[in-house]
């Protein structure tokens, strides 16, 4: 059963995390990459769950839009050099080495002694484009099968900021969040991220009212 994290406990946690983006920016640019830190899903409207007395905490998820990048940069080159000075910019921190996965670089807070992760973040590397009138998103992928590193496109979620716009302009921040918590609740989908129910949940609530 999945509980919402008070903002009180999100605040702090949300900072340091911010100050670890900024030093990692200054740090990275060093070698011509500039990049846009961007809070992804639910995270944004402080929606952020976990387990109740579970041992997993509570995560964030962020996207790193790249701004500048040198072009002789391979996907794996650029995948190793965000995850080497992140973990410089991590040492003397509470936070353990930056994690390798699929689609992003994995930071946590644990307690050994007790097996439990406080508080996790994702960060993953995409490219945002414009490409005759359309925006389209690109996501830089660890293939761990063999090794390989490569972009793949992913379409954007279509008019969900207007969709959201409209909700909590009629007063329907509570039927979203009650909606958010139930598809968190009743999802099977082991591979379905926190970010894609929340876009989910607006989708369902929008949908469930008459705007004509």
């Amino acid at each position: 059963m999945y509980e919402f994290v008070p903002k009180s406990e999100l605040k702090p946690v949300k900072a340091k995390i911010d100050s670890i983006i900024r030093k990692l920016q200054q740090l990275i640019k060093q070698d011509g990459v500039t990049f846009e830190s961007v809070i992804v899903g639910s995270a944004k409207k402080h929606l952020v769950t976990r387990i109740v007395d579970g041992n997993k905490g509570f995560d964030f998820d962020y996207n790193f839009s790249l701004k500048k990048c040198p072009d002789d940069l391979s996907p794996k080159d650029l995948k190793t050099l965000f995850i080497n000075k992140l973990n410089i910019v991590l040492k003397d921190s509470r936070y353990k080495n930056a994690e390798n996965n699929t689609q992003a670089m994995t930071i946590k807070v644990i307690d050994s002694k007790n097996s439990k992760v406080f508080h996790s973040c994702d960060f993953a590397i995409v490219n945002d484009y414009e490409e005759e009138g359309e925006f389209f998103q690109e996501i830089l992928i660890f293939n761990k099968l063999n090794g390989t590193y490569f972009w793949n496109k992913r379409p954007f979620g279509k008019n969900y900021s207007s969709k959201l716009s409209n909700l909590l302009s009629n007063g329907l921040w509570f039927e979203l969040k009650e909606e958010y918590l139930h598809l968190k609740n009743t999802n099977n989908d082991s591979e379905k991220k926190s970010y894609q129910l929340y876009l989910e949940a607006i989708n369902n609530v929008y949908n469930h009212y008459d705007w004509n």
